[in-house]
């Protein structure tokens, strides 16, 4: 079985709808903070596959969300290949409803048709149980082993008795212990051992019987009760009825109210003299108090005079010195501000002195500006002459290199040309120079070339015409060289040159003048580091600019610095004025030290007078409060002396001694007569005991009566009711009921130990099948615990371990009983899953207190079983259960509940 899709709405905190994404076969984890509805999740699958649709006990009741709603639940699982969906709606609404792949069931066949595929079983009329409530784990209920109903023990048993039921025969001993509890539960409960049926009936009819023989012989005793108590009634209304008696203690009463009265008058009168004692007494003290605080007042007129005597002096001095205090202070602050104007002084003159340091040095910069700018018009001059004569040479690289070309290429062609020419050679005497003519000119000795036909004239000889042989390109060749000619004399001639002779000197003298304007402009380039890169022009220019800004503003300064010599100095030494600045600063500081102990002894005064001032104020208002204190109490003395005089006190005090005296003889009086007489208390005492004996005694006498007739009633009531019969019949009665009860109770005592003996043999062959399931068990407890051996109980739970020695489970620690519990119902799982029951393991917050190492054994168990059957793990702790490595799930909230169509 494996769970592909859970949907929840209004269940607990999912008002809206949410869905569990990420479902599939192996190890699935919720890894989701506190609150973010693991455990809403478990309750809700739970719900889902356990809950009827139509139950409204508390656990549905407590699925409802916060503000109410109809708990609605899907899961979709697959088994056996077959998609399949289960939906259940609790509370209004309710329905259920169940897809087995193509097959359809509702409601209450849909409830039948999920137990039977789960192994649950009908618990009344909310839950179903099984082996599956074991395997959802809720939170908390790792730390213990499973507890099994019915249910789930007949589904383990049904698992461990396939292949041995034959071999143990078990299957006769159930049957014999199941008739031996059908037999003992028509006799008791199965699950109290409380008697029930007949037996219970026949000891209700025994309790009864036994409960009306004694009310019956109740009944007997108190008849006897009543006679004897009804003589003793009617003895002790004689005695209270007695005329005699009754008379005796009227006059006794009479006698006790006319005592009271007499003891009332005495009391009376000695009230009246404790008052007049008091009230003497009070006033006599009152004048005693008067007489005192008269005194009191006198003694403090006289010392409040003396102390206002004292201060006057003290007043006088404190003036002289709270005078003297005042010129002291007046007079440091003359020095004070003697100091402080010396010290401006000095400020102003040591920033007088830095301001005209301050000028002497712009007058130096400006002197070296000035110098800087003749040097770099010098250098701009000679840029000038440079660039002129540049300029004036018009030959430059191109030029030079077209006529270079133009006369190669005219010397090329005129030696193409003498190589086809007629070679005329002449080797004339000096006397014959004259007398030969070639083409009208004086010929010389040596060699000519003859392009074209030439005339030789020879003096006394005759005419010669030499016809040179033409080639087939010696035409083209002279064309090409007129051309060629040409093109160079027009490039000399706009060059100004006479010949490529001329040209190339031409060229050289260029060449030099712009090295020598290259020369120029680095000579300024350095002059002015700054200004690399600018035009000359520009930089001069800026250069003025500048040294005119700094010429500006030197006069400023020096003007400014005249004004402030001026307005702040005045009249100050000229030595003063020109010292050194560090000069200047030493006697500004030692100014400034004149002026701190000039301040510091201000203060020294000021702190004198302010407590010499104190001193007189506090005097002062002593003085007055002391003169208020005098007035005042010569102001009460003279009020109480005009109310009453202190001979009319004196009067007056010895009036209320008198009264004082006769009030203490009349109380001595009233307490001699007293002690005469009983106490007051104890006369009243025995009036009221003695009224209220009378009253007792009519409501006794009434009340006697009463008794005597109710007793009379019962006693004719009793004798006429046959009592003794009904006690024998009652007593037949018992008899019989208590034979029939034990009767039962010694079948019910053989059927009780027949169960003990049956149950024990059952628990034995129980004992000899649990192998399968302690093999089932014990691969994950020894990867969990390496050497370990399990040992199990008949209830299918583990009791110990053994591991060098025996160690119950008990005795171990709460995190190891933890792990042993969740491999429990990985064992239970696993036995569903081998007989092909669906089976899936939940555990919500588990495993929190396991070690590292023992946490990754569990891992390495959990993800080798999720191999045949699928695990789903809420945790809050995501790091901790990261090394898992299984599906990732998560709680997405959907716009609406979606079920398969």
């Amino acid at each position: 079985m494996i769970l592909t899709d859970i949907q929840l709405e209004c269940v607990r905190r999912f008002t809206s709808p949410v869905r569990l994404e990420g479902l599939g076969k192996g190890l699935n984890v919720l890894a989701a903070p506190n609150e973010a509805g693991k455990s809403t999740l478990l309750m809700a699958l739970r719900a889902a596959l356990t809950l009827r649709h139509g139950s409204k006990a508390q656990p549905v009741k407590e699925m409802q969300p916060y503000g109410g709603g109809a708990p609605h639940i899907g899961v979709g699982f697959e088994w056996s290949g077959k998609p399949c969906w289960l939906e259940k709606r609790f509370m209004k609404g309710a329905f259920a409803r169940l897809d087995l792949g193509q097959e359809r069931f509702d409601g209450d066949t849909a409830e039948e048709r999920l137990n039977a595929l789960l192994e649950l079983e009908k618990d009344g009329r909310t839950e179903a149980t099984g082996l599956w409530n074991a395997l959802l784990v809720r939170q908390g209920e790792s730390f213990v082993a499973p507890v099994l109903n019915n249910a789930g023990r007949s589904s383990i048993q049904n698992c461990l008795e396939q292949g041995v039921q034959e071999v143990t025969g078990i299957a006769a001993a159930g049957a014999l212990l199941e008739r031996v509890k059908a037999r003992l539960g028509q006799l008791q409960t199965a699950a109290t051992g409380r008697p029930t049926g007949r037996y219970k009936q026949l000891l209700d009819d025994q309790a009864k019987a036994a409960e009306n023989l004694k009310s019956l012989h109740a009944k007997r005793t108190a008849l006897e009760e009543d006679l004897v108590l009804l003589e003793q009634t009617r003895r002790t209304l004689r005695e209270q009825e007695n005329p005699e008696r009754q008379k005796q203690e009227e006059q006794e009463l009479h006698k006790l109210r006319e005592e009271r009265d007499r003891l009332r008058n005495l009391d009376a009168e000695e009230k009246a003299a404790q008052a007049r004692k008091a009230a003497a007494l009070q006033q006599f003290q009152n004048i005693r108090d008067e007489e005192e605080r008269r005194k009191e007042y006198r003694a403090e007129c006289t010392r409040l005079e003396q102390v206002i005597a004292a201060s006057t002096q003290e007043l006088a001095e404190l003036a002289e010195h709270e005078k003297a205090a005042n010129l002291r202070y007046q007079a440091a602050q003359a020095e004070c501000q003697k100091a402080v104007q010396q010290h401006q002084v000095r400020r102003a003159i040591l920033h007088h002195v830095m301001q005209q340091r301050e000028v002497q040095h712009m007058e130096a910069a400006l002197l070296r500006q000035r110098e800087n700018l003749k040097h770099v018009q010098e250098r701009f001059a000679q840029i000038e002459q440079a660039q002129v004569a540049f300029d004036a040479l018009p030959m430059d690289e191109a030029k030079i290199q077209r006529l270079r070309k133009a006369a190669q290429k005219v010397a090329t062609l005129e030696q193409h040309l003498q190589a086809q020419a007629t070679v005329l050679e002449m080797d004339l005497l000096p006397q014959a120079q004259q007398r030969v003519v070639l083409n009208g000119q004086a010929c010389a000795s040596g060699k000519s070339l003859l392009h074209a036909p030439a005339e030789l004239q020879i003096e006394g000889i005759g005419r010669f015409i030499i016809t040179p042989s033409v080639g087939g390109d010696t035409v083209e060749l002279q064309q090409a060289l007129q051309i060629a000619q040409a093109a160079l004399t027009d490039l000399l001639q706009q060059a100004g040159c006479l010949n490529v002779e001329d040209a190339e000197q031409q060229y050289e003298k260029h060449c030099l003048a712009e090295r020598q304007l290259k020369e120029a402009k680095a000579v300024f380039a350095a002059t002015a580091p700054s200004k690399k890169g600018v035009n000359p022009d520009q930089v001069l220019l800026e250069l003025r600019h500048v040294l005119a800004k700094e010429e500006a503003a030197y006069a400023q300064k020096k003007q400014t610095l005249a004004q402030n010599l001026a307005s702040q100095i005045g009249s100050a030494d000229e030595c003063d004025l020109n010292c050194q600045p560090d000069e200047a600063v030493q006697q500004e500081q030692e100014a400034a030290l004149a002026v701190d102990r000039a301040r510091e002894k201000e203060r020294d005064a000021q702190q004198a007078l302010i407590t010499a001032k104190t001193a007189l104020d506090k005097a002062n208002a002593a003085q007055q409060q002391h003169e208020v204190g005098l007035t005042r109490v010569q102001r009460e003395l003279a009020l109480w002396q005009g109310r009453e005089p202190d001979v009319a006190l004196a009067q007056r005090k010895q009036l209320c001694q008198q009264e004082q005296e006769a009030a203490q003889a009349a109380v001595e009086h009233c307490e001699h007569a007293r002690q005469k007489e009983r106490p007051l208390a104890v006369v009243e005492s025995g009036i009221q005991r003695r009224e209220q004996a009378q009253k007792t005694d009519g409501e006794t006498i009434a009340r006697l009566r009463e008794d005597i007739r109710e007793r009379e009633t019962r006693v004719r009531g009793a004798e006429g009711e046959g009592l003794d019969e009904r006690i024998a019949e009652a007593d037949r009665l018992q008899q019989r009921l208590n034979m029939e009860v034990a009767a039962c109770t010694r079948d019910r005592s053989a059927l009780v130990l027949l169960d003990q003996v049956l149950s024990k043999a059952e628990q034995e062959q129980t004992a000899r099948y649990m192998g399968p399931l302690v093999k089932t068990m014990q691969p994950a407890f020894s990867a969990l615990f390496p050497g370990a051996e399990l040992e199990m109980d008949a209830d299918f739970g583990v009791a110990a371990l053994s591991r060098n020695q025996r160690e119950d489970v008990a005795d171990l620690s709460d995190g190891t009983r933890e792990q042993i519990a969740v491999l429990v119902r990985l064992g239970f799982a696993e036995m569903l899953h081998g007989r092909g029951v669906p089976a899936i393991l939940v555990l919500d917050d588990a495993l929190s207190f396991a070690d590292p190492m023992r946490l990754e054994r569990l891992f390495d168990v959990l993800a080798e079983a999720a191999t045949r059957f699928q695990i789903l793990i809420f945790t809050c702790h995501a790091q901790l259960f990261a090394p898992l490595r299984g599906r990732m799930l998560s709680l997405r909230p959907q716009e609406s509940f979606t079920s398969p169509r």
